[in-house]
């Protein structure tokens, strides 16, 4: 079954337009644009990589949930997936992970940008699997070499979370996951009304894990990117929303 682990965001870079995020090198393009870590070189084949999870679940996403409908609507399905064999380096600001990140793909002549929205096994190091959409733009009929990197998202939509609702009776804990961020997260923090600040911990598929208080009456979370950017948000209780669906952040990162 191909589907594996991902690790931690890669974190090297180099060109004249590039700063330093803490431990993360950037390039910013005279548009705005922000690329992460180096180009790398690989092969991209057919998943296949899908919403409807045609063959394989989703790894950024619960057991037996689907990602949600307005995710995929902001997505599109220029979709892929990354092998475990990756080498990938910790963040200065915490553990980064890949689920939701955006990489630029170019193959023969075509650059595209795509979700990462799973995990994939591949024999190369920086090859990755693709959604039917991506290879038909790619060309990927005879030639499947490509050149990749990450990037900014292209989108102008706030973040959105996502919960995990499979024990949504349980008000002293929760997973979220953090979707449609323009910049990888690097770290995920809460706090009860009154309280301080609390570092969620990530898990394999994605998720932020928060647990021992009580959610019930309202919390606030703390998005921070791995360009020092943050968002914080006031949530509502749990159990009082439809966990899947998500709540949409006020902002997004630059």
């Amino acid at each position: 079954m191909r589907r594996a682990f991902l690790i931690l965001l890669v974190a090297s870079a180099c060109g004249s337009n590039s700063k330093t995020g803490g431990d993360v090198p950037i390039v910013i393009t005279d548009a705005g644009t922000k690329y992460f870590g180096d180009v790398h070189s690989g092969n991209f084949w057919l998943g296949p990589v899908d919403f409807v999870e045609s063959q394989w679940h989703n790894a950024c996403a619960p057991t037996d949930v689907k990602y949600p409908a307005l995710i995929q609507q902001l997505y599109g399905n220029y979709l892929m997936g990354l092998s475990n064999q990756l080498t990938l380096q910790s963040l200065s600001a915490g553990s980064g992970q890949l689920c939701d990140v955006c990489a630029e793909l170019t193959a023969n002549g075509v650059t595209i940008t795509a979700h990462v929205i799973t995990y994939g096994d591949e024999t190369g190091v920086n090859d990755i699997d693709v959604s039917p959409e991506a290879r038909s733009a790619l060309h990927g009929d005879t030639n499947y070499t490509l050149t990749w990197r990450f990037v900014t998202c292209p989108t102008t939509a706030p973040i959105y979370y996502a919960f995990d609702g499979r024990q949504w009776s349980n008000t002293w804990f929760f997973r979220v996951w953090i979707r449609n961020a323009r910049v990888p997260v690097a770290k995920v923090e809460y706090k009860l009304p009154g309280a301080t600040w609390a570092t969620a911990d990530w898990q394999s598929d994605g998720a932020w894990q928060a647990s021992s208080q009580d959610f019930s009456g309202g919390f606030s979370l703390r998005v921070s990117s791995i360009d020092n950017q943050t968002i914080e948000d006031a949530l509502p209780g749990l159990n009082t929303f439809d966990p899947n669906a998500g709540i949409a952040s006020k902002s997004n990162f630059q």
